[in-house]
């Protein structure tokens, strides 16, 4: 079999045409090749024979205020008499020396995309960031965007680390516990599979990574250098299951920990009453000045003046 890159190249050829048709068009602000199909610095997906090959072109069109609807669709459906009858079906095959392949096209209105009601969430902006590869960009204007989307998704990211670490202290073993106590086994090993997931995305955030299409979560840890071999190997331990037995579920709780642990993110009670607590204040509408419930000598909130002066 070709390697990635070999291959890779040999699909573009196949695909030259259809570029070619797509980017004569003078309404076409962008031609982007995505994912394993493109060819970037901080690509580390794999291009196969059993890869999709992957466009997306963005295309110019008038747009007022007053048409941008939260689902794109909507706009879309707006402005169907606009959109220039050249753009093609989304999905479809070109045949290739190994058989056949299957070519996306993924479609966008620059002026949506532009508006600043539109966020793009993390998967959105690493395709576009890290794994597309620009054909042709008008004035650079969708970089400077991709830019933007990028940016904007970061500091979204910044925010959801405390709550990833909350749930982390709750579903890494509390809660998988608590669940395969009440219904069986099985719903505790789905509650430590999220924890694991939980993990996963902690690890993209604090190494100042967007988080990726989840088929390629677990391949770009270790190819980006995120994770150890030995911590990628405690991360496949967790991952076995036997979904019926709770002593596998006990033993998955301990692995996770141990990951957790060699990761910076400790498990000890003290720190997780700490994580928790911070975490909670963010949820309180007093924040840190939340009133406490007593029940001696008689029920009651005591608010924090109250607190602080006694």
């Amino acid at each position: 079999m070709p390697e990635s890159s070999e291959l890779r190249d040999q699909a573009r050829h196949y695909v030259r045409g259809l570029i070619a048709a797509i980017g004569k068009n003078p309404e076409v602000q962008a031609l982007y090749v995505l994912s394993s199909s493109a060819n970037t610095s901080e690509n580390v997906t794999v291009f196969g024979k059993d890869s999709d090959f992957d466009l997306a072109v963005i295309v110019d069109v008038p747009l007022r205020s007053d048409e941008w609807r939260p689902d794109p669709e909507d706009t879309y459906t707006l402005v169907a008499d606009r959109i220039p009858d050249w753009v093609p079906e989304f999905s479809f095959y070109l045949p290739v020396a190994w058989g056949s392949m299957e070519v996306n096209v993924h479609q966008l209105i620059y002026q949506y995309e532009a508006d600043v009601r539109t966020v793009w969430n993390s998967d959105k902006c690493d395709a576009y960031a890290n794994k597309g590869e620009p054909l042709l960009d008008r004035a650079g204007r969708f970089g400077e965007l991709i830019a933007l989307k990028t940016r904007e998704q970061q500091h979204r990211l910044g925010l959801e680390e405390p709550r990833l670490l909350n749930r982390i202290t709750w579903d890494a073993r509390e809660i998988a516990v608590k669940q395969a106590h009440r219904v069986g086994p099985p719903s505790g090993h789905v509650v430590l599979s999220m924890a694991l997931e939980e993990v996963i995305d902690w690890v993209y955030i604090t190494n100042g990574r967007l988080i990726p299409n989840r088929k390629w979560k677990l391949f770009q840890l270790r190819a980006l250098g995120m994770v150890t071999e030995e911590q990628e190997q405690l991360l496949l331990q967790v991952m076995a299951c036997a979904p019926h037995s709770m002593s596998d579920l006990e033993r998955r709780i301990d692995v996770l920990a141990r990951l957790c642990g060699s990761l910076g993110i400790p498990l000890d009670s003290h720190s997780i009453r700490r994580t928790r607590k911070s975490y909670q204040r963010h949820k309180q509408l007093l924040g840190a000045r939340a009133a406490v419930y007593t029940s001696r000598p008689t029920p009651r909130l005591i608010p924090y003046v109250g607190r602080v002066r006694a």
